[in-house]
């Protein structure tokens, strides 16, 4: 339950700040060895990022269900998205993407997407980015997910999906600053 691959702050081409900030919130309830339940979260701390983000139930390893739903993620569909699957938002092209990166959230591991807007007569160029993080429930098993996703350019023409979601460019962790220790065994 690592997620050594998606460091904290994902790094594309655009900054997407409200995602580092509900990435870095669940990083700050991760413990040592247990990932965060879905009742630590404090919505104070990621007031600013809130229509942005989404709370879905898994219902089977490769699919989840929207439980609740920002303001930001409605407006690119133009409807409420409470009890559709995530996948509503994608359009065939990407649900396998989808898919796969839900399957590795239930494993433990945060999965971070580029995403890229189906283009189309009223419907500008929008990028986004996701990102996918576990939640425990309260017998201790992945059963939730939190998500943020925060897009970049005009929705234009209702229903807006994404097309393409690829892997997001993670930024390089930091290496630890180590020590000489003198007196060792040699």
């Amino acid at each position: 339950m690592s997620d050594t691959t998606f460091p904290s702050r994902p790094q594309t081409g655009t900054d997407f700040a409200m995602v580092a900030k509900v990435c870095d919130h669940w990083s700050s309830l991760r413990s040592r060895h247990a990932l965060p339940a879905r009742d630590a979260l404090d919505p104070a701390v990621m007031a600013d990022a809130l229509p942005h983000v989404f709370l879905a139930e898994f219902v089977s390893p490769r699919v989840a269900r929207i439980r609740l739903c920002g303001h930001a993620i409605e407006d690119t569909m133009g409807m409420d998205l409470r009890g559709m699957p995530l996948t509503a938002l994608f359009s065939d092209t990407a649900r396998a993407e989808i898919m796969a990166a839900l399957e590795q959230v239930g494993h433990g591991v945060r999965a971070t997407l580029a995403l890229q807007a189906e283009p189309g007569f009223g419907q500008p160029d929008m990028i986004a980015q996701l990102a996918l993080m576990p939640l425990t429930g309260d017998d201790g098993r992945i059963t939730h997910v939190l998500g943020v996703l925060e897009r970049h350019g005009q929705i234009g023409r209702r229903p807006r999906r994404f097309a393409s979601a690829k892997p997001a460019m993670a930024a390089p962790d930091p290496a630890p600053i180590l020590r000489v220790i003198t007196g060792g065994r040699t």
